[in-house]
């Protein structure tokens, strides 16, 4: 079975993730250009989410205001996505809503400024609280963001990250030997509630796992 990218310009597939709901089989799949600064300004921005009884057509387009590099579905409510983009924003679609052709807009974005500062490599949700409505993001800004949907004291339409934590290595300067510290960029990262729901696993550009 081949799930065939609709958009003329040719565009990796940077995750792929299935949807919880398993009375039908989906797969949502997100396309973007992840090579430093070249990403063209007429980069198209749709993702899609394929049902595999019929694979020759998306059955929903996500349309984020730029395209996304990862995306996850809600555990507790499928139908609810995050999605992290290129330009360091976190978006949430409801496959609910959407027009007739299938194009789903976000309901909530983060605000660009208290994003992060490079693409989203990774997001997930977590198991913290009963809501089920918080989630992780992580970039190779070197910084690991914490979200919650739900939370009262954003606007409507806005996402706010309520935590933060940045991947630091500590290392001594061969020059004045004094303390310096470097920041790891996050490329990867998994998140397994059972093994315990404050704890991540962080792949980094350096090559080391935290």
């Amino acid at each position: 079975m081949i799930f065939k990218d609709p958009n003329p310009v040719k565009r990796a597939a940077t995750k792929i993730a299935w949807q919880p709901d398993q009375s039908e089989l989906r797969v949502g799949v997100t396309y973007a250009m992840l090579r430093f600064q070249q990403m063209p300004n007429d980069m198209p921005r749709e993702s899609y989410i394929w049902n595999l009884q019929n694979p020759n057509f998306p059955e929903k387009t996500l349309l984020p205001p730029s395209p996304l590099c990862c995306m996850s579905f809600n555990n507790k409510s499928p139908e609810i996505i995050v999605g992290g983009s290129y330009n360091g924003s976190i978006s949430l679609f409801d496959t609910r809503q959407g027009n007739s052709a299938g194009v789903i807009k976000p309901f909530k974005t983060s605000i660009l400024e208290k994003s992060h500062h490079d693409p989203v490599y990774n997001v997930e949700w977590t198991a913290i609280g009963k809501s089920g409505s918080e989630c992780v993001s992580s970039s190779t800004d070197g910084r690991v963001l914490w979200w919650d949907f739900k939370d009262p004291t954003a606007d409507e339409n806005v996402i706010l990250s309520n935590d933060s934590l940045i991947l630091e290595e500590k290392f001594e300067s061969e020059e004045d030997d004094a303390d310096r510290t470097k920041v790891l960029g996050a490329t990867s990262m998994c998140y397994l509630a059972e093994a315990g729901p404050l704890k991540y696993l962080i792949g980094t550009e350096q090559g080391y796992v935290l």
